[in-house]
């Protein structure tokens, strides 16, 4: 096992997820006929439109402001072992900072933003447009309310919960189990019920897993292990086992297999969905995020679900040059997976604090 992964698998898995998100984009909610009506058989093969580059959706910044919000935690508190007082108010606040950037008028958000010190990804210009923000995620925000494992605030088993999680994988990855409840914790504070927020949670377990050397199956398999531990685990069970039982009687990742599992639109069917395809990939994580984003469903966020999954397995040489190298502000995503990778080290970098204020 390794004793801390390498950079290239930090930055394989935030960057992977947000290569398949972008990929995704441009064919959200069109259904596979006419995803193939109009890129032919075998559907998206990579970036159309905007110049074919790649633009990332509203599950990709969610991801980065999550990142945001722990590392912004873990200097408050000099350390990563949080609890879930500790960890949520702090991570919400970055979600409220998101909010802002999808010009919401937001009382909440704006009084953080007076009163508390900013750090460097809010004033990035470029991410300060909408991307097809989440209605659930929009209204929990907009509510003033803190969504907790224990006190949810709503009913909503959407995917927005999961979609968000892979840096929690790579902040704790020494720690699947850790990494299990944080990602719980983040999940809930918009998503109230146990399928929006135990996939989040089984999410960020399995990269840790991966970060820590074990091959996906094995990695799957013990994060179940976890998952049953907890209440109101069997939704999410169940869409494992019919992923892994197609994977394993050898079921072709085609489209109409995918939707097997569903749509997407709940967290528990984009985990499976993204297991299934991350299985059936053998390796290959542009097989496994093509699989991912050719269906009628909500393709943006199961590939880059799966995309996560895979870079952090296989690393960043795995995904291909021309989806890597043209992917819209990549600069940001590799930014935060570096700073991610350096917690360890935070203390020798003396412009911490600024970066990430421990508010």
């Amino acid at each position: 096992m390794m004793n801390h992964p390498k950079l290239s698998h930090f930055t394989g898995c935030l960057l992977g997820g947000a290569v398949g998100d972008a990929l995704g984009a441009p064919i959200e909610r069109l259904n596979i006929d006419m995803i193939r009506d109009l890129f032919g058989l075998y559907g998206i093969q990579g970036y159309v439109f905007h110049k074919k580059h790649g633009r990332f959706t509203d599950d990709t910044q969610m991801t980065l402001f999550t990142a945001e919000g722990l590392l912004r935690a873990i200097t408050k508190y000099e350390s990563k072992n949080l609890s879930e007082e500790q960890l949520v108010p702090i991570v919400h606040q970055a979600y409220l900072r998101w909010l802002e950037t999808q010009d919401e008028n937001v009382n909440e958000a704006k009084t953080i933003r007076q009163s508390a010190p900013t750090g460097w990804l809010i004033r990035e210009q470029p991410l300060h447009v909408r991307r097809g923000p989440g209605s659930t995620c929009l209204s929990a925000l907009r509510s003033g309310k803190v969504g907790r494992v224990a006190q949810p605030i709503n009913k909503s088993m959407g995917c927005g919960g999961v979609m968000r999680v892979a840096p929690v994988g790579l902040i704790y990855h020494f720690d699947a189990e850790k990494a299990f409840d944080v990602g719980c914790w983040t999940a809930a504070i918009t998503h109230g019920h146990p399928d929006g927020f135990l996939p989040a949670g089984l999410q960020a377990s399995i990269i840790s897993l991966t970060l820590q050397g074990y091959g996906l199956s094995e990695s799957i398999e013990k994060a179940v292990s976890i998952l049953i531990q907890r209440k109101g685990h069997e939704s999410t069970l169940k869409g494992v086992e019919i992923a892994v039982d197609m994977f394993e009687r050898n079921c072709a990742p085609i489209p109409e297999n995918v939707e097997i599992l569903g749509g997407g639109f709940v967290g528990t069917e984009a985990l499976s969905i993204s297991i299934f395809c991350a299985l059936t990939a053998f390796g290959s994580y542009r097989q496994g995020v093509l699989a991912a984003v050719n269906h009628s469903g909500d393709c943006d966020s199961t590939a880059s679900i799966t995309g996560s999954i895979l870079g952090a397995a296989l690393g960043l040489d795995a995904i291909p040059p021309e989806w890597r190298n043209r992917l819209y502000l990549d600069n940001i995503v590799l930014r935060i997976a570096e700073d991610l990778s350096k917690v360890e080290e935070r203390h020798v970098l003396s412009d911490w604090d600024l970066l990430y204020p421990p508010c």
